[in-house]
């Protein structure tokens, strides 16, 4: 079972332990080229909490897919997500999932226009963000892609107090499952 839940930055290693999972090219796809562990430490110390929010799924305690989302600036209404997925668990919808709940997240923030950037050979982050957010432009040898959020609505704000009600019961399903599995 995969559990979808934002993670606390008290999670900082789990995700960075995701981030360094990420083969050479899930990498370099994720931070538009190639880093090294030490560049992977050193973005996961600069998380500005209260500008991101990580969407994170977890599988058997392990996070194999995340979604980050980054306010541009304080105040502003714009913003850019960035989405890895571990090679095993790839093409089996997680990244599409990851994305559908951070758009939910980023229209209850009041995030007015969101922003994917990726490379040209990063065909599974086009698709998704061609279905979610609209066509895709290339120009200077990145691909990228934009929504205009509408705001808020009663649902999506209860979508999201859902998932927040639901996350300790979603911890301890999730650990609960026992070891991490690789994917089939």
């Amino acid at each position: 079972m995969t559990v979808f839940r934002r993670i606390l930055p008290a999670e900082i290693r789990s995700y960075r332990a995701h981030l360094l999972r990420l083969s050479m090219d899930d990498r370099r796809a994720r931070f538009m080229g190639a880093v090294s562990d030490d560049a992977v430490d050193a973005h996961c110390r600069r998380i500005d909490w209260s500008r991101a929010v990580i969407i994170a799924a977890f599988v058997r305690g392990e996070i194999r897919g995340a979604t980050e989302l980054r306010l541009e600036r304080e105040g502003a209404q714009e913003g850019e997500l960035a989405v890895s997925v571990e090679h095993d668990w790839q093409g089996q919808g997680i990244g599409t999932t990851l994305v559908r709940r951070v758009l939910t997240i980023a229209r209850n923030r009041g995030i007015r226009r969101l922003c994917v950037v990726c490379l040209p050979e990063n065909r599974r982050m086009q698709r998704i963000a061609t279905t979610l957010l609209g066509p895709c432009a290339f120009a200077y040898g990145e691909v990228s892609s934009h929504i205009e959020l509408p705001p808020p609505t009663p649902i999506t704000l209860a979508q999201e107090a859902l998932d927040r009600s639901t996350l300790p019961l979603s911890v301890m399903l999730d650990q609960w499952q026992g070891e991490p599995a690789r994917a089939a």
